[in-house]
């Protein structure tokens, strides 16, 4: 048999004519024997903490510590306080997108959860330490500064929202970007604001308060929005496979 009658006949094979059928039989069998998960979420979450939430909250620790080092030597701490949420989600991208990075996507894929609960995990990793600084941060501005919380409050949640918000789209939609977007966001936000307290420091005052109330509802509605179709996704998504 030469190479074109064996191209021939392989162009003739099997043509998927009952498609319909067969994925209607595949629904029926699952139905009759669920695919049961062999972990819980919460003991699932607990292995993820062991090898990606340890080195997570150490990188974020230490990034925090260089930041209130640096901040505590300036005499307005408030054009400092804006930095620290950009920089939060800066020290993340590495573990969220680290198995898109390594080219892990058919192992993950192949493991008892899917992507989406994956993705879900590292998440509320990195939220508990974010919850931690950036509760510190509020507690030490305050301190120093003598400001109303509330100020304070927006000023250090914004930019965190933001930089988290595209982190998020681009995990849930584009992963193979490995987070350049992302480190390119987090970057530019920052000098961002650096430029912003350097031309217009009365952005930073409780004259435009208004202003970063509307920012942090935009911000906060587009990431719950976002957040709400991760947790679809690992609700609705294969628990052998790729639901992201």
């Amino acid at each position: 048999m030469n190479s074109s009658e064996l191209h021939r006949l392989l162009c003739q094979g099997p043509q998927p004519s009952r498609m319909a059928e067969t994925k209607q039989k595949c629904a029926a069998l699952l139905q009759e024997n669920p695919v049961r998960q062999r972990t819980g979420f919460w003991t699932f979450l607990s292995q993820v903490w062991r090898f990606t939430g340890v080195p997570m909250w150490a990188a974020q620790g230490a990034a925090s510590v260089l930041f209130f080092l640096a901040a505590a030597g300036q005499k307005d701490l408030l054009s400092w306080l804006p930095l620290l949420g950009p920089l939060l989600v800066a020290v993340c991208l590495p573990v969220l997108f680290a198995g898109q990075c390594y080219d892990m996507d058919e192992l993950e894929a192949s493991t008892c959860v899917s992507r989406a609960e994956l993705a879900l995990a590292k998440l509320i990793l990195a939220a508990a330490a974010d919850l931690v600084i950036l509760t510190s941060a509020l507690v030490l501005g305050r301190s120093q500064t003598g400001k109303a919380l509330l100020p304070l409050f927006f000023y250090l949640l914004v930019p965190f929202l933001f930089c988290a918000m595209v982190a998020l789209t681009v995990l849930r939609r584009c992963p193979r970007s490995n987070g350049t977007i992302c480190i390119a966001v987090c970057s530019v936000t920052a000098a961002g604001l650096l430029m912003i307290h350097l031309a217009a420091p009365q952005l930073y005052e409780t004259s435009a308060l208004g202003g970063w109330i509307l920012a942090f509802l935009v911000f906060g509605g587009f990431f719950v929005r976002e957040l709400i179709s991760l947790f679809q996704q690992r609700k609705e998504g294969i628990i052998g496979g790729i639901a992201a």
